[in-house]
């Protein structure tokens, strides 16, 4: 009978080995879950954020070309005010109507050698 006792209590103590060592592997393979979980969220969260940055920064693009385009276009607008409001365009058009280097020169406050440079290069297109 003693040794039925003996055997039946190293059964159960083989048993409980057993269950102890499939507990652990089990609970291991949950915090291996577990953390893997908590990595995925974190680099979720990550890309997430990254994600509101470049749109922010795309918006941000957006803006900046729109305010390129326009200084861009004011830079033409300014650049055809001042050719159209140069001594020299008036001085071209008074070339092409064949006016003399000196009158060109005293009416629009040019000197009398580019008057005359503005007549050869505007009377020979004309012609």
């Amino acid at each position: 009978m003693n040794a039925l006792i003996i055997l039946l209590s190293s059964l159960m103590f083989l048993m409980s080995l057993a269950l102890f060592v499939y507990t652990k592997k089990q609970l291991t393979a949950v915090q291996l879950s577990i953390q893997s979980s908590l990595r995925t969220n974190k680099v979720n969260s990550e890309l997430t954020a990254l994600n509101a940055g470049s749109i922010g920064l795309g918006e941000r693009f957006i803006k900046l070309e729109k305010q390129m385009q326009q200084m861009a276009a004011r830079i033409d607008e300014v650049s055809s005010e001042i050719n159209s409001n140069s001594p020299y365009a008036y001085a071209i058009e008074l070339a092409h109507k064949s006016y003399s280097a000196e009158s060109i020169s005293e009416m629009c406050h040019i000197s009398l050698t580019e008057a005359q440079l503005l007549v050869m290069m505007h009377q020979q297109q004309a012609a």
